[in-house]
């Protein structure tokens, strides 16, 4: 399901209730689990609520919001989630919305709203599938004040993507530049600095971050080699030291874009032949996991056991 389609797949109880349902039998389908509670009398098929991502879940809750609020600007996570961002860390089951600083309500933050007081220029606003939000770089630049700077970097980097670019560097730049004075503003600018458009996953992004923190040389990113006839391409490659790194996400094995209709036992396969194409071809070859992001020493072993010098930890911007 696309975000398109996120509207009406929604169950409203007032709708619901007009078009000769009963509120015994919403509270039995609740029970029963064939739907879920999305907002205060707002519902979702379970069929389509189960199995969708955290970010499509969030935009699903800005859907069951948007007729209940008056005029909402969604922004921050919301509004990530309509323009499609990927974020490295967890979707909040709250919404946001941003309301002008002579709201009488702004800023007051209630249930399952978070309410923020900000002013909005209407360069700053745009119309996504009906829904009102905050701009691309708008919303990249009020959460990269609030990220954590190795998540902002991850989203700078999914914003900046090569592959679906939804801004270019100079309209962010331009945006943090002439953004208000927020805190966390300092390393948002610099999450900007250290971002860039050669990242593929969130994850390649928080592989780049946590390889400067650690103290290791900066890589070339997305480095292509010609290995015994086939160009394979290397997430991070280090050319002084021809040494070949690459995250090694296990859920591409699941993606059919990547199976192409072949078994598991094939895409094994493939995978043995290809790195030993590309072990004969250079001086050293380090892959690693998720889990060895989540224990940085992990990774600095598998760095420094292939040979990679290393100059000592180094601080990120606070």
């Amino acid at each position: 399901m696309n975000r398109e389609e996120s509207e009406p797949k929604l169950i409203r109880r007032a709708d619901y209730v007009a078009a000769g349902g009963s509120l015994n039998e919403i509270t039995r389908r609740v029970k029963s689990g064939e739907i879920v509670k999305v907002a205060p009398g707002v519902y979702a098929p379970s069929t389509i609520w189960a199995p969708a991502f955290p970010e499509l879940k969030h935009t699903l809750r800005v859907h069951a919001q948007q007729r209940r609020l008056k005029s909402p600007t969604f922004s921050h996570y919301s509004a990530a989630g309509v323009h499609v961002f990927s974020l490295l860390g967890p979707w909040p089951d709250k919404v946001h919305v941003t309301e002008c600083r002579e709201s009488k309500r702004g800023g007051r933050s209630e249930g399952a709203v978070v309410r923020h007081r900000a002013p909005l220029s209407a360069e700053e606003t745009t119309i996504v599938d009906g829904i009102s939000v905050t701009t691309v770089p708008r919303t990249a630049y009020d959460l990269a004040c609030q990220l954590p700077f190795t998540d902002a970097v991850a989203m700078l980097d999914s914003v900046r993507s090569r592959r679906r670019p939804l801004a270019s560097i100079a309209e962010l730049t331009e945006a943090f530049e002439s953004g208000r004075n927020l805190p966390g503003r300092l390393r948002a600018l610099k999450a900007l600095e250290f971002s860039t458009d050669l990242s593929d996953s969130v994850q390649e992004s928080r592989s780049r971050v946590l390889i400067h923190q650690l103290g290791f040389p900066p890589p070339q990113l997305q480095f292509s080699m010609n290995c015994d006839g086939k160009t394979y391409r290397a997430d991070f490659w280090w050319k002084k030291y021809r040494h070949w790194g690459e995250f090694d996400g296990r859920g591409k094995y699941l993606s059919p874009r990547y199976q192409n209709g072949r078994t598991a036992d094939q895409i094994v396969v493939a995978e043995k032949r290809r790195e030993d194409a590309i072990r004969r071809n250079v001086d050293a070859f380090s892959r690693w996991e998720k889990r060895d992001l989540d224990d940085p020493q992990r990774l600095r072993q598998i760095l420094t056991n292939a040979g990679l010098p290393c100059e000592g930890p180094r601080m990120l911007p606070a």
